[in-house]
């Protein structure tokens, strides 16, 4: 390991061994950090009614329909938020679905002719319709979605629930992938946070941020559902580690007000994306 390789170079001199000492202790800091948020996912609680199924994917612009459709159908999910996928591959994806006998409404929104910059949304119609009320002022192509209300809305799939269908923010804020992006990095992840501002709202997407990182200390009235489920230390990316190795800053966060936490889990690897998708499983307080 790379804490081996230091070590081991660290025994030429004193000051390289203070050094790798110190970084090997700081990954054991990190690691129990972690180890103290959970490593236990798990989202087979039985399904109530009112009952909700988020499931949130970065497919890197390679995962096809004939992949994510499976990995929707699977888990039941309602909610599903799609970082860095083109909107073709959205709609083919609920043409799948839509096969299968599980309709959803889609939604996207590009920013630039590039897969990364392009964010996707499927909504099961069974939560009634849907519509965008707003888009993030971020990068990568971030929204916000809400119920149509009732009187407006098509009788399509309407479904009786304990609360009302959540309104849902579609978000995939910008990556620290330089010392000059870490500006914005640190304002859309701030700015993404706080949508997390009460109404039974839901926060989905890649947030490029593990929650010790500043833009996620604040979640308002959210929770962060991986934590709330004792699984937050599960990494998401990259998908080419294990996960206990890998970064947790695949986000489900939800209004602690409206919904409690039953189930979360990150799954296995999914076609070529190096992010792993997150499943969370919700239930009306």
């Amino acid at each position: 390991s790379a804490a081996v390789l230091l070590v081991r170079r660290a025994r030429r001199s004193p000051a390289g061994a203070a050094s790798a000492a110190v970084l090997v202790l700081g990954a054991a800091a990190q690691l129990g950090v972690l180890g103290a948020r959970g490593w236990d996912g798990d989202v087979t609680a039985e399904r109530r009614d009112g009952d909700l199924v988020v499931l949130a994917f970065n497919t890197l612009g390679v995962v096809t329909s004939d992949e994510l459709a499976p990995l929707v159908l699977q888990h039941g999910a309602d909610v599903v938020v799609l970082p860095e996928t083109e909107p073709a591959t959205a709609r083919a994806t609920a043409a799948v679905l839509e096969d299968a006998g599980r309709p959803v409404w889609v939604f996207s929104r590009r920013t630039e002719d590039d897969p990364v910059a392009s964010t996707a949304l499927l909504v099961s119609t069974d939560l009634g319709r849907y519509e965008v009320t707003s888009q993030l002022p971020t990068m990568l192509g971030g929204f916000r979605a809400a119920p149509v209300p009732p009187d407006a809305a098509s009788a399509r799939g309407a479904r009786a629930a304990a609360v009302p269908p959540p309104r849902v923010v579609a978000a995939h804020p910008t990556a620290p992938f330089s010392v000059a992006a870490m500006d914005d990095w640190l304002r859309e992840s701030r700015l993404v946070a706080g949508t997390c501002d009460g109404g039974g709202v839901v926060v989905a997407g890649d947030l490029n941020a593990t929650l010790d990182h500043p833009g996620l200390r604040d979640l308002g009235t959210c929770v962060d559902a991986a934590e709330a489920a004792g699984a937050a230390a599960l990494g998401t990316w990259p998908a080419a580690l294990p996960s206990w190795l890998s970064a947790p800053i695949d986000h489900v966060l939800v209004d602690a007000e409206v919904w409690a936490v039953v189930g979360f889990d990150v799954l296995g690897a999914v076609g070529g994306s190096d992010h792993r998708p997150v499943v969370a499983h919700l239930r009306p307080r």
